[in-house]
């Protein structure tokens, strides 16, 4: 019976995953395939409006109001005018050498996104960095995946990607020994950047343009430079949760004030407070997507973990997915690139939650590890899948296609995967 059932309920994952991969809304399938699991499970109707989609539904309704602040801050960076300030004096630092543009946009743009979030934010550094890119020369299919791997290496200590997860692997600690892990993670994927832009720019990749042709989202507005202290409100939340432990709303309130006072000198103070409420209000647009996403994972994970569909599933999946730390580092060091593209297996918030669902009522392997070792992966999808949506934009900014995109830069994230799965496994497989 149980067999017959999680078969069932195989197939009905796979055609999600399929579905999603052919272009279809990623939110409408995952809901899709929340209800069906839990119907082809034996679940009734009264328990399904009940327990699935009301209680998961607001499961992780938290994680949500993380995510706005996050987009708060970093629509306050965009419009203080500090993020564009750091992007420019990096890049004049570099000079007109290509190679160093390139991997120094992937480093600031890296530093940034420690604590910046959202795609409005990502787009707001992407109309500067793009353009500067190739402007020198840089061709498109180099200059899309530099910028998007900066972007993932910051989301390795990302405060709202730490705030959010902390909600779905219950026990994360924004400290060592897992931080370490993240941190060294973060410089690898950097390495891992600028190893395709040597490779790519080594031997004159760069080639000089008459007039750059992308595509028109327009133009940024170019601000007076801020001055050079304000450059620290960028890291000044992950300082204050490291240093000072706190947590991750005041802190980013902190950090919004912060910039509005050390910018404020041609601003009125009504003019602070207008600016105050507008960047709260810019900042929804940017995570109505992702919202939507932690909503209906909620429903599948809640699903997930319910007696019926566990355990249907347990003996389907019971062979495959991993159950010690040394299992976990070679499936995801293995898998985790691939099954994260187009919103694969691999990703959690996708169909990935269903897998967590699982490997979690299993109790094999700590949550904190499990959480590391799937880190990679969830940059990756981040990243490079052209189902993301800063991606898709910036692989029309930079009109480069889907297929040469993922040519040119999966191969250094499966391996950045490879190497940051070795390293969490010696750094943390034996703690327990």
């Amino acid at each position: 019976m149980d067999l017959g059932t999680g078969i069932a309920l195989l197939v009905a994952f796979l055609a999600v995953v399929v579905l999603i991969i052919r272009g279809q809304s990623p939110i409408i399938m995952l809901l899709i395939l929340a209800v069906l699991w839990s119907a082809i499970a034996g679940i009734g109707i009264d328990d399904i409006q009940k327990k699935i989609l009301q209680a998961g539904g607001v499961a992780y309704a938290s994680a949500v109001i993380i995510i706005v602040f996050g987009a708060w801050f970093a629509q306050v960076l965009i419009q203080t005018g500090i993020a564009e300030s750091v992007i420019r004096s990096a890049v004049e630092l570099a000079g007109d050498r290509p190679l160093v543009t390139a991997m120094t946009i992937t480093l600031v743009t890296a530093l940034l996104f420690t604590s910046m979030y959202g795609v409005g934010a990502a787009i707001a550094i992407g109309i500067i960095a793009l353009p500067i890119m190739l402007g020198q020369g840089i061709p498109p299919y180099i200059a899309a995946p530099a910028f998007t791997m900066g972007i993932g290496a910051g989301t390795f200590i990302n405060l709202v990607q730490f705030g959010t997860f902390q909600k779905l692997f219950p026990g994360l600690k924004y400290e060592a020994p897992y931080l370490t892990y993240w941190i060294a993670a973060m410089c690898v994927y950097i390495l891992a950047a600028w190893l395709l832009e040597f490779i790519y720019l080594r031997n004159g990749g760069a080639r000089r343009l008459a007039s750059v042709d992308v595509a028109n989202a327009g133009e940024p507005v170019v601000r007076k430079r801020t001055p050079y202290y304000t450059y620290i409100v960028p890291i000044f939340p992950v300082l204050m949760i490291m240093i000072l432990k706190w947590e991750i709303i005041p802190t980013f309130l902190v950090s919004i004030v912060l910039a509005l006072v050390l910018t404020g000198r041609d601003r009125t103070f009504q003019g602070s407070i207008n600016l105050f409420n507008k960047t709260f209000s810019d900042a929804f647009p940017d995570i109505a997507t992702m919202a939507a996403l932690w909503t209906i994972c909620g429903m599948i994970i809640v699903a997930g973990q319910t007696p019926e569909v566990a355990n249907a599933l347990k003996p389907i999946f019971g062979p495959v997915l991993p159950h010690t730390t040394l299992q976990a580092a070679i499936f995801f060091g293995v898998l985790g690139g691939i099954g994260s593209i187009y919103r694969g297996p691999l990703v959690v918030i996708g169909t990935g939650a269903a897998l967590l669902a699982i490997v979690m009522t299993n109790k094999d392997i700590p949550i904190p590890y499990l959480y590391s070792i799937w880190l990679a992966p969830t940059i990756v999808q981040g990243s490079m899948d052209p189902t993301n949506s800063w991606t898709l934009w910036t692989i029309g900014q930079t009109k480069v296609s889907h297929g040469q995109f993922l040519k040119t830069a999966l191969p250094f994230g499966c391996m950045m995967v490879a190497i940051n799965s070795l390293i969490c496994y010696l750094m943390l497989g034996s703690i327990n």
